[in-house]
């Protein structure tokens, strides 16, 4: 049986490969079809949009800030500070730097400036919420119990990159990157606290 590293490290290879794949078809042209249709669609899904806030730079800093003090005042981890700082601000630089080297404009009737490969929402949102649910997942002894934290903080993850497409500020191949960059990205920092911290 695979340990949990080794798990940790081919979901980042995978992840990593198939967000190369996507950012190809981008430059090639080739999701041109498939991202004018799934804004026809989601430009239906309203009720998605609030979702968009837990994406924004400010929920982003905000919880992560309080994880940060969280896991200095009750487990005394700097390791586990460390990992939200760089995981998260990392994150944060590695989607800006994408970005600008892939220069896509946004969807024609977004209101907002910036490029658009990948989404930062989906990106960052991804990086976070999973090490969120990594360290609150960590509190429970069940299985099960961990396995539904993950689902809830993965569906929420979900949610905020969808938002963006309600919203009309991102292609689906936009997020669909940001997703698979995001896990590429956090699987590879939980493999290294894990590595530092035994």
């Amino acid at each position: 049986m695979l340990s949990m590293n080794r798990r940790l490290w081919i979901t980042a290879a995978m992840s990593l490969g198939l967000f190369l794949l996507v950012w190809t078809g981008v430059a090639a042209g080739w999701t041109e079809r498939m991202d004018e249709e799934g804004l026809r669609l989601f430009d239906y899904w309203n009720w998605l949009d609030p979702f968009t806030f837990l994406g924004n730079g400010k929920t982003i800093g905000t919880i992560s800030i309080m994880l940060v003090i969280g896991l200095w005042f009750f487990r005394r981890d700097v390791y586990g500070m460390v990992l939200v700082v760089a995981a998260v601000g990392g994150g944060y630089g590695i989607n800006e730097w994408l970005k600008h080297i892939i220069g896509r404009p946004r969807p024609p009737h977004a209101e907002i400036g910036g490029f658009s490969f990948p989404s930062g929402h989906a990106m960052i949102g991804t990086i976070y919420l999973l090490i969120l649910a990594y360290f609150l997942a960590q509190t429970r002894p069940k299985r099960g119990e961990r396995a539904a934290i993950y689902g809830v903080f993965g569906a929420l993850a979900l949610l905020t990159g969808l938002s963006r497409l309600s919203l009309q500020v991102h292609y689906p191949s936009d997020v669909l990157g940001g997703f698979l960059l995001g896990v590429a990205y956090v699987s590879a920092c939980l493999a290294l606290y894990r590595r530092f911290t035994r």
